[in-house]
């Protein structure tokens, strides 16, 4: 699957007080954020409807109307983390998407957004792009190097114990 993110600082300078501190907490941020996740409308603007359908535990399942699209989408906020992450449920070309928050070099609150393709559209493009065909397979190969030599490792710290 490909996984594409935009990153963007969430208070530009401009917004800042006099004194160029920073209008937004990570508290206030992760509230709207929160917010955002139910109420999408106003947010972003290629949603125009949204209902949440089930609550639990741990989030919730919604619905939301993208152009003539009708999404479904499983919620869950993780706080720790400052992410939340929207599982499709529904035959969507996207698996995931996320909102993560972060930091940037000098400490400003930043905002993620990924999104992940499901197989089919990943395929499609990595047949397209010779380019990304070629820097999946390298990092591929990479991780599949890397994962047996870290199981390698796991195993012989877990022996020495």
């Amino acid at each position: 699957m490909i996984t594409l993110s935009w990153t963007r600082k969430v208070d530009a300078a401009e917004t800042g007080d006099a004194t160029g501190t920073s209008c937004t907490t990570r508290e206030r941020l992760w509230r709207a954020l929160l917010h955002k996740a139910e109420n999408p409308v106003g947010y972003v603007p290629a949603i125009s409807e949204c209902r949440v359908l089930e609550r639990y535990d741990d989030g919730f399942l919604r619905e939301a109307r993208r152009g003539s699209q009708l999404l479904v989408q499983r919620v869950t906020p993780d706080a720790a983390a400052g992410r939340i992450t929207f599982r499709h449920a529904d035959a969507s070309d996207l698996a995931v998407i996320t909102n993560q928050m972060g930091e940037d070099e000098d400490g400003d609150l930043t905002l993620t957004l990924s999104i992940t393709l499901t197989d089919a559209p990943s395929s499609a493009v990595l047949r397209e792009n010779s380019y990304l065909h070629e820097l999946d397979a390298d990092f591929a190969a990479t991780l599949d190097a890397m994962t047996a030599v870290l199981r390698r490792s796991a195993l012989q710290v877990a022996d020495d114990a």
